[in-house]
């Protein structure tokens, strides 16, 4: 057992995919080892922009020999009468290598065979390796692959070498139309010439000599720690940098020897919307910029380098003018946007589609201030303001500075907003109405941003279910999913009991006023419902709930969606209970019993008279006085309560099923205790159907 070591060593690698490119080649050779039976200690992998590898410790070098039990023709037809071997026996024993004497009979309960057991020899790792690294680079998830030269091989960027090595051995053999060897080259300025791998064991250590952190965490925490240094020495410790770790994987995968280096620009320029200036420097130059213990932005940003310059602020000096000319941009187009008010602005969006069957934006933006209004009444707050914030929403689209940075949407009114001396909840508002924008995003913080959130979503949800325009597979164009799940979280997490049925009709009247669907109303709402909530199951699952209890709250067809969390929340808590499996498999019961009464009912009350059971007498009684106590927790919304209430029905139940046969033939008597149980049944049900619990 000794090291291994494959290298493949190409032109820059697209940065925001190198580190998964480096996960899954690592995880494509390590199955295929294991499935070979190719045992190892470690694995590990690199990942720089002009080469993927993987380290693996101490890999056996050889497959385990095995035998195989070979069966050949029956025994009557292996041998004549004379006891001699039959061409068939003797063409079997010619396959397997040795002579018809060696083979020996195998007997089982159907029947006898001639047989031999043949020994395989287990590969080496050099018959091999190069099978499973091929298959492992061609099981890449690489969107759109590369030729070049004159060949016909394809791979996500040219390749220059491979290195693959067992211990100080070459193996032999040709990797994507490269001989293997053991050589590299090392950095692209730093480092001149072919490097030589002796062993395994010393890559990591001769590339860092060459100026290559081959590890992508290594040199990830690298940078992470050089930013933070740089800021303390230049800027000070009453600042720091705003590392975002999506930036910063992306810079690992751009650099292969990182010197983080601190450049500054003009402080005029921090009149801008400082959203503006992070989003130049992080989306658009790969910088990190750096904040105040408030959060405020300094004037100051780092960079990370490729080289170490014996000049680096020549290399300041030109991305700071770099930068300057981008923020010079952010500057004129906000200045240029605020003589404009937004209001004004409103009348631009008829030149901007929103869909073709649904109108433009601005059509767009009076049925959402329309229905944000009606939310606003609904949360008792005002109105008019509401409305004029629904308006507004989409008016920041036609300004040049979101233009020129999309990601500033709703952000950009926010200032343009305060800038016109509109109400700060307003201003507010047109921010947060983006919110959440992707899964676990942060929701809006204002009761005013959450009404235009969900206004903005529900009018997408029902033009688009309208138009027949609904996700299939992989394709969402509208984004709906999301859209559906950022609606359900507002009204959940923002505890905002609204009937999302009601919602969704209201918008759906105001398309009424311009525009005619393609479905009936209907149609139409309850797709969007069954749509809803097929998005709302994996998210509760997870949260760990189990899906037995997210079905038997929403098998009531309850569409406010804050009352179903909190009934999953008590029917999950109540599955904890020791009571709770006993009423579970009773509600089956009973449930079965009910459904399967066919004929019809002529008893419309339970008649005490007609107990013979001191069992129904108590069951009777108990519900009579649950009856009364789960209309008062009920009106409070107590799931909770109601729940541990109905846990003391356990004994009660079950000793009217020990004692009580309930499809008598006295059809009275039956139809009484029938009864007895759909008033049992209807008590379980002001919760959920807890005849679906597991």
């Amino acid at each position: 057992m000794t090291d291994f070591l494959v290298e493949i060593h190409t032109e820059e690698l697209p940065p925001k995919s190198l580190y998964t490119l480096a996960i899954h080649f690592s995880q494509e050779i390590q199955v295929r080892l294991t499935k070979e039976g190719f045992f190892y200690n470690e694995i590990k992998s690199f990942a720089t922009p002009r080469r993927l590898a993987v380290l693996i410790r101490n890999l056996k070098n050889k497959q385990a020999d095995t035998q195989i039990e070979r069966k050949g023709p029956a025994l009557v037809a292996a041998y004549d009468a004379s006891g001699n071997p039959t061409p068939a026996c003797v063409g079997f024993a010619r396959s397997c290598g040795v002579s018809a004497d060696e083979l020996f009979t195998i007997k089982n309960s159907q029947g006898e065979w001639v047989g031999y057991i043949q020994k395989v020899l287990g590969k080496t790792i050099q018959e091999i390796a190069p099978v499973i690294v091929t298959q492992a680079l061609a099981a890449l998830p690489v969107a759109k692959k590369m030729r070049w030269g004159d060949t016909s091989v394809e791979f996500v960027r040219p390749i220059h070498s491979v290195i693959l090595l067992y211990g100080k051995e070459i193996i032999s053999a040709t990797i994507l139309g490269v001989e293997t060897d053991r050589k590299t080259q090392g950095h692209r300025f730093h480092s001149k010439g072919w490097i030589t791998i002796t062993n395994p064991a010393s890559y990591e250590k001769k590339l860092a000599e060459h100026f290559v952190l081959a590890d992508f965490e290594i040199r990830k925490e690298n940078i992470r720690q050089q930013i933070i240094d740089c800021v303390n020495q230049t800027v000070g410790t009453e600042s720091r940098a705003v590392i975002q770790e999506e930036l910063l994987d992306e810079v690992t995968s751009l650099v292969e020897w990182p010197v983080a280096l601190c450049g500054q620009f003009d402080e005029r320029f921090l009149t801008v919307p400082q959203e503006a200036l992070i989003s130049s420097m992080q989306d658009h130059q790969r910088y990190f910029p750096v904040v105040d213990l408030q959060n405020k932005l300094l004037p100051y940003f780092i960079t990370i380098s490729h080289i170490e310059s014996q000049d680096p602020t020549r290399i300041i000096r030109g991305n700071e003018r770099v930068l300057c000319a981008r923020l010079s941009d952010a500057a004129f187009f906000f200045s240029v946007d605020k003589k404009q008010k937004l209001i004004d602005r409103v009348d631009t969006l008829k030149n901007s589609v929103f869909q073709n069957k649904l109108g433009t934006l601005y059509d767009k933006a009076e049925r959402i201030a329309l229905l944000t209004a009606k939310i606003a009444s609904d949360m008792k707050i005002d109105e008019s303001i509401a409305k004029r914030a629904g308006l507004l929403a989409k008016a920041d689209l036609t300004t040049q500075l979101v233009g020129e940075f999309p990601e500033l949407q709703g952000t950009a009114g926010y200032y343009y907003a305060l800038h016109d001396a509109e109400p700060e909840t307003l201003a507010t508002a047109l921010k947060e109405h983006y919110l959440p924008r992707f899964s676990g995003d942060s929701l809006p913080t204002t009761l005013l941003g959450c009404a235009v959130a969900l206004s903005d979503r529900l009018d997408t949800l029902v033009g688009v279910f309208g138009i027949q325009q609904l996700p299939t597979g992989d394709k969402d164009p509208f984004g709906l999913r999301r859209v559906a799940l950022g609606i359900l979280r507002i009204l959940i997490e923002k505890e905002l009991n609204f009937d999302l049925k009601e919602l969704l009709q209201t918008a759906l009247k105001n398309y009424h006023l311009k525009l005619k669907l393609a479905l009936e109303d209907n149609e139409i709402i309850q797709k969007i419902l069954s749509f809803m909530m097929e998005r709302l199951k994996p998210w509760y699952q997870e949260q760990n709930i189990s899906p037995d209890v997210f079905a038997a709250v929403t098998a009531l067809g309850i569409t406010k969606p804050y009352d179903i969390h909190r009934r999953i929340q008590a029917v999950q808590l109540f599955k904890k209970l020791p009571e709770a499996d006993a009423l579970s498999i009773a509600n089956k019961r009973i449930s079965q019993i009910l459904n399967k009464y066919t004929e019809k009912m002529t008893t419309h009350s339970v008649n005490p008279h007609l107990f013979e059971q001191e069992a129904e007498h108590l069951l009777a009684k108990k519900i009579q006085e649950l009856q009364a106590e789960i209309v008062v927790l009920k009106k409070s919304e107590n799931y909770s309560g109601i729940l541990l209430a109905l846990a003391k029905l356990r004994e009660p139940i079950d000793l009217f099923f020990d004692k009580v046969m309930v499809m008598v033939d006295d059809k009275t008597q039956r139809e009484n205790r029938l009864l007895l149980l759909k008033n049992l049944r209807e008590l379980f049900l002001s919760v959920a159907d807890m005849a679906l619990l597991q």
